[in-house]
C-alpha cells in the first residue's frame, strides 16, 4: 500500500507522467525480493498501529557500477504518507536504512533522486552525508534524474 502511494505521488509531482516506477507492479508481485535479508532490508514505520513510512535497500544492480572493489547497495522508495510529512519520520527512515546498510557489510550506499520534483528529499539526503556523482552510469530514466552515493565508513555530515 505504502509503494503504491509513493507511485501515485511521485508521478503526480511530475505533472502525471510514469517516472521512476515503471516496474514497481513486478517489484510488488515479487517481495520481499529484492529487499530481502541477508543482502536487502524493508523498513516500516508506524504512528500507532497506522502505517506512516517505508523505505527499502536492496544490493545495487550490475546497471550502476559502483566505484571498484566496493560493496555497495541502494536506497529506495523512501516515502512518509503526507499526515506524517514534517515530522523528522523520513530522516529516521533514511538513517534507520544507513545503520541497516553498514551493519550488511556495505561500504556505499547509492540512490537515484528528482531533485526538481523531490526538493525536500534532495536536502534530507545532502544533510545526510549523499553527493552527486560526477559521471552517473547512462539510464533510461532521463536527464533530470541525479545519482547520489554515500560511503558508510564516514559519520553522516549534518542532522
Amino acid at each position: 500500500m505504502l509503494m503504491c502511494e509513493y507511485a501515485t505521488a511521485l508521478n503526480a509531482s511530475a505533472g502525471g507522467g510514469h517516472i521512476c516506477v515503471t516496474s514497481l507492479d513486478q517489484e510488488l508481485a515479487g517481495l520481499p525480493e529484492p529487499y530481502a535479508p541477508p543482502t536487502g532490508a524493508l523498513l516500516l514505520a508506524f504512528a500507532g498501529q497506522q502505517p506512516a513510512g517505508v523505505v527499502a535497500l536492496r544490493p545495487l544492480p550490475a546497471s550502476r557500477p559502483a566505484l571498484a572493489s566496493e560493496k555497495a547497495c541502494e536506497m529506495k522508495r523512501l516515502w512518509v504518507r503526507p499526515p506524517f510529512q514534517g515530522q523528522g519520520l523520513g530522516r529516521r527512515l533514511a538513517e534507520a536504512v544507513l545503520e541497516e546498510a553498514r551493519h550488511l557489510g556495505y561500504q556505499a550506499v547509492y540512490l537515484d533522486t528528482l531533485p526538481a520534483t523531490m526538493q525536500r528529499a534532495y536536502a534530507l539526503y545532502q544533510s545526510l552525508g549523499f553527493s552527486t556523482l560526477v559521471n552517473p552510469p547512462a539510464s533510461q530514466l532521463g536527464p533530470q534524474v541525479l545519482y547520489l552515493r554515500r560511503s558508510l565508513e564516514r559519520a553522516p555530515v549534518k542532522s
